[in-house]
């Protein structure tokens, strides 16, 4: 009887990390792009002074999710697009040419992120 309750309790837990997981997983997702999407536009109007500060607002919001995506995650992945995500500041600060399609990169990336850890049948089997 021990050993049910204790394979209770460890079920339990996995699924508690694995809901967890899937939670901060989608929130950092659907934030992230909120951010990279005002940047795009703000960049489109030429709003460099915002786009800065929005990319300092991701940047900032990145670095807080990061350390409970790297106990989830390939730290690849997350290093690739940290990397991304922290040089987009400075390119809305100088007021780069290239800004936008680092925008999109650092969208392109955490898209990948997301795709590669949602549960599906892909991804479990």
């Amino acid at each position: 009887m021990k050993r049910l309750f204790i394979a209770i309790a460890f079920l339990a837990l996995a699924f508690g990390l694995c809901t967890f997981e899937q939670i901060t997983i989608n929130k950092t997702y659907s934030q992230a792009n909120s951010y990279i999407d005002r940047a795009i536009e703000q960049v489109e109007k030429q709003d460099f002074k915002g786009a800065e500060e929005t990319c300092s607002t991701l940047d900032e919001y990145w670095d807080s999710k990061q350390q409970y995506l790297t106990a989830m995650i390939d730290h690849g992945s997350l290093d690739d697009t940290g990397v991304t995500i922290t040089s987009l500041k400075d390119m809305a600060k100088n007021e780069s040419d290239d800004l936008e399609s680092e925008l999109i990169t650092a969208k392109n990336q955490i898209k990948s992120i997301y795709d590669n850890q949602k549960i599906t049948f892909g991804n479990i089997f």
